[in-house]
């Protein structure tokens, strides 16, 4: 890589992380107009950043977090078990332009579903209705399905509040964020990982990605989620051609 892609990616991923559109699908479309082999340890490494801007952001949240732990954990359990059991399966599908389009799809009709969610209730899920979450979160391994989009609007059609389906989502994101580290913590402590640009890299992606929070929740918010379902649908058409 030169001296400008890693910023570029950085900047990217730090945006698109959190905005529902898929910082994965992103990451693996510019990595492939760049020539470059889309990497999953790459993914990881910048995701690390976004962690970090996540715990920032989050910081007086704490006894949200472990007031739900118990939920938390139990809709953690699926995208763990594919991290663990089905990695190298997960991998080959990164390798795959290909498939970017299909999954920006899934992504465009989550996020436009959520258009026509009724108001409803604060409604108190059950651990069901949260395994449910998770089950969805799983599927956001795969790039271009976005892990804020499907989460939040899993939650939202089951009945979750705006701002309890955006704190859970971000909860959720701790943990598989946490797990994915340990899973390649070998490839995410390597040397060029630590050279000055890709600490630069890291540095950006972090306070791209604060930002792109706080703009997150204003939209959830205000219900507005489906409009960035437009955008990856434009995008799924266009690679459908491109790639």
């Amino acid at each position: 890589m030169n001296l400008f892609q890693p910023l570029f990616l950085g900047l990217t991923q730090g945006i698109t992380e959190f905005l529902p559109i898929s910082s994965s699908g992103h990451l693996n479309l510019l990595q492939h107009f760049f020539g470059l082999t889309p990497s999953l340890s790459l993914d990881i490494f910048l995701n690390t950043a976004t962690l970090f801007s996540v715990l920032f952001f989050f910081k007086k949240q704490i006894k949200y977090f472990f007031n739900n732990l118990k939920y938390i954990i139990i809709a953690s359990i699926p995208a763990a078990l594919v991290g663990i059991f089905l990695k190298d399966q997960v991998q080959i599908v990164f390798a795959n332009t290909k498939l970017l389009p299909y999954f920006f799809l899934i992504t465009s009709t989550l996020l436009i579903s959520t258009k026509f969610i009724k108001n409803k209730s604060n409604l108190k899920l059950n651990y069901k209705n949260y395994l449910l979450i998770g089950l969805m979160q799983a599927m956001a391994i795969l790039p271009a399905v976005s892990r804020s989009g499907i989460t939040i609007t899993t939650a939202l059609l089951l009945g979750l509040a705006p701002l309890e389906a955006f704190n859970f989502s971000f909860c959720l994101f701790i943990v598989a964020s946490l797990g994915t580290i340990v899973l390649d913590y070998k490839n995410l402590f390597i040397a060029p990982n630590f050279s000055p640009v890709m600490l630069s890299s890291f540095f950006i992606t972090f306070i791209a990605g604060i930002i792109a929070l706080y703009f997150l929740k204003k939209i959830v918010i205000s219900k507005n989620l489906w409009m960035f379902g437009i955008y990856t649908l434009i995008l799924s058409v266009v690679l459908f051609f491109a790639l």
